[in-house]
């Protein structure tokens, strides 16, 4: 383009006559300027077309300049490259986390919303929507409750802790709606009602804009421009669907404007799947399809009993799917590289949810940078971080007290257990496994600048990075291998190694240490995932945990295992895993690792253990947790 939009972003905030002088220098050279307050922190300027601020604005006023090659300025991701998180009552929206919005279409009663709010609440959803008010195509629908359902709406958030998405129609309701909503939503009729937006703007609450049924890409960032423009940048997009010629669904929903809008604009990006197709079971196939393309979350309608639902009953979600929904994202989460992180239906004593102590510290392997680093962020975004040097100092912080987790991997669908782990799990028992991380693994070659494949002469790696890179490393020829403790230190290592150096490690830490990235996902498999598990001296065992992990040994008598599992069998007890290890000391004699499905609480999992340590030598819990791994569409 010829033109171009310039945005300029002052180190201060500035006071309304500086403004006014400022806009009368500008006004001089035909330049017309809006001027917003950034996070109450700075001003920005927006110019609709390009200047030089030399002779204009003093130098040591200015913070930042960009220059705009989109209509769309304050929404392009240029200006934000690091994207935009929003954060409302705890619940991040965009950055690595999977959110979800669940609730009715409208709010009928207190009753219908209670019994809703508690069943999505119980399944893991971090927001909780209905509608107050309700613009309908016809004028002899259900209009919604007004008020009435606010005050519902807030009284659900009070009872389940659960921040409150609802919809605003009009200028005119909107500062009420505002009283009462976390997120204000503005629905895809009034994605073009410039007066609602500006109003939103102005009220700088978090909105939720949804996509207008005959609405372009363009169109859409610019209705959020509108609400970014008056200085509210908490906006998340909504793809709703748009009107196709296509009549079997209600609408076509558009899941290739998730990976452009991602790529246009800093705002988080949600998807609504009910809307989207109209069809309650389609709604599932396609929320695993919008997190699979980038989406950031899904916002779905359900409904105990929809057939009898006031409005949208055919597109709701019985409380049942929505549970097989929760356990499908939990998993697609992890293959795109985020985290849906379940809201325990007991916060304040649920430990594999982390709810964080006055001080919390996780110790991990290596460096930031490393996986184990990755997994620790995602898990503990607000805690203090303590990288170690070996798997055996994490276990110490953690007995010491100086740390109140620890991120231990171990297995990964490659190269198998981290057999070393295990033997620390028996060693210090006065841990326990409160939780469990996945993570994608995707190893890519480092190399220093100036070198090239051919010129490689030392690579750096952990040994389950070559490991996992068994084939790619067959075709190298003539290279020195050296082994690291971390990928994080790979990196570091091959950056102080200098020319003729590379490291096999993750993208962070290769970028962390200005080495280029040469091949990316060079492992022999892309199904190549480690699981991690999460360690502490505290632990409390909960009916809703659904996974234990124990250890026990056995007489050395024929029929001996058979006999130990046979308990499980007898109560129809699903094994998760099982596995063999030497006893640490004691030649030839064997420990024994089971995961299984189910918990420490109730009575029938209380009497398997009773009588497993009656026909076992040596027995031990582990701990219990949530099982954060669940086949899609498999019921659990």
């Amino acid at each position: 383009m010829g033109w171009k939009i310039l945005i300029i972003m002052f180190s201060r905030l500035l006071d309304e006559e500086t403004k006014k002088m400022l806009s009368r220098s500008l006004d001089s050279f035909g330049l017309r300027a809006h001027f917003l307050d950034f996070q109450e922190q700075k001003t920005i300027l927006v110019s609709e077309r390009n200047f030089s601020p030399e002779g204009i604005i003093p130098s040591d006023w200015i913070a930042g300049i960009w220059k705009i090659e989109t209509l769309f300025q304050l929404a392009n991701r240029i200006f934000r490259p690091e994207g935009t998180v929003v954060r409302v009552g705890g619940v991040e929206i965009g950055g690595d986390t999977v959110t979800v919005i669940a609730g009715p279409c409208a709010v009928e009663s207190k009753d219908q919303l209670f019994r809703i709010a508690e069943a999505v609440k119980r399944f893991g959803a971090h927001l909780l929507r209905g509608g107050a008010f309700k613009p309908r195509t016809s004028p002899y629908s259900f209009q919604g409750l007004g008020e009435e359902a606010l005050v519902i709406l807030a009284e659900a958030r009070e009872q389940f802790g659960l921040p409150i998405v609802t919809e605003a129609t009009s200028p005119e309701n909107a500062a009420l709606v505002a009283q009462y909503a976390d997120i204000i939503q503005i629905g895809a009729r009034n994605m073009q009602n410039f007066d609602l937006l500006k109003k939103v703007g102005i009220l700088g609450k978090p909105v939720l804009l949804k996509r207008g049924m005959s609405a372009t890409i363009e169109d859409f960032l610019l209705a959020a421009e509108y609400i970014l423009s008056l200085g509210n940048f908490q906006v998340i997009l909504c793809e709703r669907g748009i009107r196709g010629i296509e009549r079997l669904t209600r609408n076509t929903l558009d899941l290739t404007a998730i990976p452009l809008v991602k790529d246009l604009s800093h705002l988080p990006v949600i998807v609504d799947p009910s809307h989207g197709t109209g069809l309650r079971e389609k709604v599932i196939p396609m929320s695993r399809a919008a997190i699979a393309c980038g989406a950031d979350g899904v916002m779905v309608e359900v409904h105990t009993e929809p057939e009898k639902a006031l409005s949208d009953g055919p597109q709701s979600l019985y409380p049942e799917q929505f549970r097989r929904l929760m356990a499908d994202l939990e998993v697609v989460s992890i293959l795109v590289g985020k985290e849906l992180r379940r809201t325990p239906e007991k916060p304040k004593t649920a430990p594999e949810q982390f709810s964080p102590p006055v001080s919390l510290t996780v110790a991990f392997l290596g460096e930031m940078g490393s996986f184990s680093s990755q997994v620790a962020r995602r898990s503990f975004p607000n805690a203090t971080f303590v990288p170690c040097l070996s798997f055996r100092e994490i276990f110490e912080k953690v007995t010491a007290g100086m740390a109140t987790h620890g991120m231990v991997p171990i297995e990964n669908t490659i190269t198998g257990s981290i057999h070393n782990n295990f033997d620390l799990l028996l060693e210090f028992p006065q841990v326990f496994i409160v939780g469990e991380r996945f993570i994608r693994v995707s190893q890519h070659l480092g190399l220093f600048p100036g070198t090239s494949k051919e010129t490689l002469k030392v690579l750096f790696a952990h040994p389950q990075g070559f490991a996992q890179c068994a084939r790619f490393l067959e075709a190298l020829r003539g290279i020195k291998v050296m082994n690291v403790g971390s990928t994080e230190e790979a990196a570091r290592r091959a950056s102080e190694f200098g020319k003729g150096s590379g490291c096999i490690a993750s993208e962070e830490a290769i970028r962390k240490y200005g080495l280029s990235i040469v091949e990316e996902e060079i492992e022999d498999n892309p199904r190549n995932f480690t699981r991690f598990i999460v360690i502490s001296t505290s632990f409390e065992a909960l009916a809703n945990h659904d996974k234990v992990s124990c250890v026990f040994a056995l007489k050395n008598l024929p029929g001996s295992l058979y006999q130990a599992l046979e308990v499980f069998a007898q109560r129809q007890v699903n094994l998760l895993k099982l596995e063999s290890r030497p006893h640490p000391g004691r030649p030839w004699e064997y420990l024994f690792y089971v995961d299984w499905e189910g918990n420490l609480v109730d009575a029938q999992y209380r009497e398997l253990l009773e009588e497993l340590s009656r026909r076992t030598l040596f027995l031990r819990v582990l701990g219990s947790y949530h099982n954060s791994w669940k086949r899609p569409g498999i019921a659990e």
